[in-house]
């Protein structure tokens, strides 16, 4: 039994390696990231408290940005990891509010018709391997 025991020892020892090498490439390994900036506006003028959501359209996880007072953005892959997987995205966009009662996006008076819907264009982008500046706008849809 004690020759029995012995020898499984390394394999365990073995085992134990290779968990933990898989596990540690599992955490080290994240995807090359593209670095995604720019400013969002409407009408001319920033647009501030906006949540930017960059969806992969082939799969993975989205990031995503807050705008400051400036409109100005940096997307986000993970806490403190910014960035966005290379490829083609969906963006979802939607205004923060700041607190209860906050009115949030208030759109510009006096076009002549209704308050429609706001989109943000564009719509899909292509995130590249390093630098992207990419700068949205929140055009009102044409009803």
């Amino acid at each position: 039994m004690t020759h029995h025991s012995t020898f499984r020892r390394p394999l365990r020892w073995a085992a134990a390696i290779l968990v933990l090498a898989v596990l540690q490439t599992g955490c080290d390994s994240s995807p090359k990231l593209g670095q995604v900036t720019g400013v969002l506006t409407m009408d001319g003028e920033p647009i501030k408290n906006g949540s930017i959501e960059f969806v992969p359209s082939g799969g993975g996880r989205p990031s995503l940005a807050l705008t400051d007072e400036q409109g100005r953005y940096t997307a986000y892959y993970l806490p403190n990891v910014p960035g966005a997987i290379p490829g083609k995205h969906r963006i979802r966009f939607e205004i923060a509010k700041a607190k209860p009662g906050d009115p949030g996006l208030v759109r510009p008076k006096g076009k002549g018709r209704p308050t429609g819907e706001v989109t943000l264009e564009p719509s899909t982008i292509e995130v590249v391997a390093g630098e992207n500046n990419v700068d949205f706008e929140l055009v009102e849809s044409q009803s």
